[in-house]
């Protein structure tokens, strides 16, 4: 194996990882998202349920006291607000983070992505250069020998090409 489909390897295993990353984090704001939204919908049920059961003793307590009871619900009500209020706050920090972890998943991969390209054009151009180095060191050396072979690897392409199309 060359350097040059070395390196291209190691490129496309390092974007594959990078993938892997992006979709691992990914997966994982998506369940932080989930979590978020369970652990509201909990909060919100519970707070209702407190809220009931505020408005239950407030109205056995204050059968002869219309305003009392008024009063109590009021309290529940707001603090039934303020949970819900403190939770949907909750959720979207959830949701902010998850998203900045995906920014940056994504962000890291693209980096590591054009790392390799780079890597990989700079490697293959450094394999060209020293093959045409080669074949000009061979030129001078015997010109007819090199004319020779790339008519020959030429008619051997001109006879691939003409196979391949006649399928």
């Amino acid at each position: 194996m060359s350097e040059t489909e070395r390196t291209t390897s190691n490129a496309a295993n390092s974007v594959r990882e990078a993938a892997a990353q992006a979709t691992d984090a990914a997966a994982g704001a998506v369940d932080g998202v989930k979590d978020a939204a369970a652990s509201t919908a909990e909060n919100v049920k519970g707070a209702a349920a407190s809220a009931a059961e505020n408005v239950k003793d407030a109205t056995q307590n204050a059968r002869g006291a219309a305003e009392s009871a008024v009063t109590a619900t009021k309290d529940a009500a707001a603090d039934a607000v303020a949970g819900a209020k403190d939770t949907l706050d909750d959720t979207v920090d959830g949701l902010k983070s998850a998203a900045t972890q995906v920014k940056d998943a994504g962000a890291d991969a693209l980096d590591a992505a054009q790392a390799q390209a780079q890597h990989a054009y700079e490697s293959g151009r450094g394999a060209i250069d020293d093959g045409v180095g080669f074949v000009k060191e061979k030129y001078r050396e015997n010109p007819g020998l090199v004319i020779a072979v790339g008519a020959a690897a030429a008619l051997l392409l001109a006879l691939i090409v003409r196979g391949i199309t006649r399928r």
